[in-house]
């Protein structure tokens, strides 16, 4: 018996552990001769919010990936590939919302063993044959497989290395050249990826031309703080607003700090039209637009403007009409449910209209109190209101009475708490501990004396349940004293 008893509890513990952590999946745990750069994918954890994951060449280790979030994808894709011929540990850990962080077990596989050199790789930033490139601007390449180092030569002619001259830059995928790029000149680029077995050559030669007249926009370091300092604006702009029902215009306008603003109408030819110059802009159609803003920023090529821009919708939207608001008791509790009509996307919030704002109708476990339920058009539409009655509740009924005959609390009775929508039960019905029916009283009369038949009860908790007419019950409990 003992034994069939622990193997149930180890096969509970086994199916617990597989419903709570994920699993590798590509590769599997002890999957070998695993391709560099191969994308880590592993299963899904239901209502998960986030995974984090760590890499590292021995358990527990974290030498190659530490605690990188992941967010919602259950995948990870190497950026610069992953050691070759290495055993691999992997931490996968994951957060729900409202609880503790949960690290789950270390799996392993090995990668495969690299047999030859890597091949070439092409810049993907600026691209081949780009003009009008930023001094300042930082040379970006995309990844070659197998690769783990990349040398980087660049000169003002073809086949020059005035520049660089095989510049070993690591196993990175971008490098930004300290004193900037020469002026107004073609720059020809080769990258030339490299592994232990050897050179990616020939790799062919790339080119672009730079211009004084631009300046990279990209953030900077601080000299003083370190800090990287951004050089455009930080935009905050929603992606759709509404234009409402019976309005025929809304103003847009931007609340972020910036030496400048621009509005633009996206034409259905690829085109735009300028709208306004100004923090707002006055729309009168639904459709694409673009919101801009920029500073104006000065360096050694000059003074430009670093703008950063949003796309966003003008839809067709409105205030909701709740329709009804559904009251219903479950096992956790009272819930109310709302019911809306409208074209817009709407959230919910429960006696305060300020919120916070929910994207679900459905609030559980909520008192008998009565209630106000806000609905808010997520595209500025307005909000409207509904007020739920009280519900019959525990605190409807005494918690106890002493029926002694001193003409105080000698009876125990529905409450009525001076509410004007109060619900008044059907019927009551009073049970010993076993559950035996021992009274039912009238909620219009005194109440129950504490006897049966004459018979005074004793001093002990009994419990009680209440009706109302359309089919609603409350349980509970009270103490008879004597």
């Amino acid at each position: 018996m003992y034994r069939i008893l622990l193997f149930i509890v180890l096969f509970q513990g086994l199916k617990a552990y597989g419903q709570t952590c994920p699993m590798l999946i590509e590769p599997r745990d002890g999957d070998v001769d695993v391709p560099v750069d191969s994308p880590v994918h592993w299963s899904q954890v239901s209502d998960a919010v986030g995974y984090v994951i760590s890499l590292g060449t021995s358990p527990g280790d974290v030498d190659i990936i530490n605690n990188r979030s992941s967010g919602l994808r259950n995948y990870y894709v190497p950026e610069t590939g992953l050691p070759a011929d290495t055993q691999i540990y992997m931490t996968i850990g994951y957060f729900k919302g409202g609880r503790e962080f949960v690290t789950c077990e270390v799996e392993t596989f090995r990668t495969a063993a690299v047999t030859s050199a890597p091949g070439c790789t092409t810049l993907s930033e600026p691209v081949d044959g780009t003009s009008d490139v930023a001094l300042e601007t930082k040379l970006k390449w995309v990844y070659a497989p197998t690769a783990t180092g990349y040398l980087l030569s660049a000169g003002t002619t073809l086949g020059g290395s005035d520049v660089f001259d095989n510049l070993d830059v690591g196993n990175v995928l971008e490098f930004k050249p300290p004193e900037g790029l020469p002026a107004d000149a073609p720059i020809y680029v080769t990258l030339t990826p490299y592994n232990e077995i050897g050179l990616a050559e020939p790799c062919p030669e790339e080119g672009f031309t730079t211009t004084s007249t631009l300046i990279d926009c990209g953030p900077y370091k601080d000299v003083k703080t370190g800090v990287l300092v951004s050089q455009g604006p930080k935009i905050d702009f929603p992606d759709k607003i509404g234009l409402c029902r019976g309005e025929t215009t809304i103003t847009a306008e931007s609340h972020d700090k910036a030496d400048g603003y621009r509005w633009y109408a996206l034409n259905p030819d690829g085109s735009e039209t300028l709208l306004s110059s100004t923090y707002s802009v006055v729309l009168s159609s639904i459709g694409k637009y673009r919101y801009e803003a920029y500073n104006e920023i000065t360096q050694r090529a000059g003074t430009v403007e670093c703008a950063k821009s949003k796309i966003f919708d003008v839809i067709a939207s409105e205030s909701a009409i709740i329709t009804s608001i559904d009251d219903g008791i479950t096992f956790q509790g009272r819930n109310l449910e709302v019911y809306v009509l409208g074209e817009g996307p709407y959230e919910f919030a429960l006696d305060d209209i300020d919120g916070p704002y929910q994207d679900s109708p459905v609030f559980e476990a909520v008192t008998s109190d009565s209630h106000t339920v806000y609905v808010r058009d997520k595209n500025g539409c307005g909000i409207v209101q509904s007020s739920v009655p009280r519900n019959l509740g525990s605190d409807n009924f005494p918690n106890f009475f002493t029926p002694n005959g001193d003409n105080v609390n000698d009876y125990w009775q529905f409450i009525v708490l001076g509410i004007e929508d109060e619900i008044v039960p059907n019927s009551i019905e009073i049970f010993d501990r076993y559950g035996a029916l021992l009274a039912r009283i009238d909620p219009k009369s005194k109440g129950w004396d504490g006897t049966v038949r004459g018979r005074p009860m004793p001093s002990s908790d009994y419990w009680f349940r209440a009706t109302t007419f359309t089919g609603r019950e409350v349980k509970g409990h009270f103490s008879l004293k004597r």
